[in-house]
C-alpha cells in the first residue's frame, strides 16, 4: 500500500471541512422544508439524499486521515 504525503493530509482535511460544512446547509434546508405549511416530499427526499452521500464521503476522508498508517484506502465507489 501506498503511504499518502502530508501535504495531501492537509488538502483532505480541508475537504472534510467543506463537506462538513454542506452537509449543514444541507440539514438548514431540510428543516426549512420541514417547516413549510405543506412540505414537499420530493424536495425532503433530494435534500436527504444529497445529504446522506455528503456523510459517506465525509466519513471516507476522515477515516482516511485519521488511519494510522495513512496508507490508502480502497476507491470509494460513485
Amino acid at each position: 500500500m501506498e503511504t499518502i504525503p502530508a501535504r495531501k493530509i492537509h488538502a483532505i482535511a480541508a475537504k472534510v471541512a467543506e463537506l462538513r460544512r454542506r452537509h449543514h446547509s444541507l440539514a438548514v434546508k431540510i428543516d426549512d422544508e420541514l417547516q413549510r405549511p405543506v412540505p414537499c416530499s420530493s424536495v425532503l427526499q433530494s435534500l436527504k439524499r444529497q445529504k446522506l452521500r455528503l456523510k459517506d464521503q465525509i466519513a471516507y476522508y476522515s477515516a482516511l486521515v485519521r488511519s494510522p498508517d495513512r496508507t490508502r484506502l480502497p476507491v470509494q465507489s460513485a
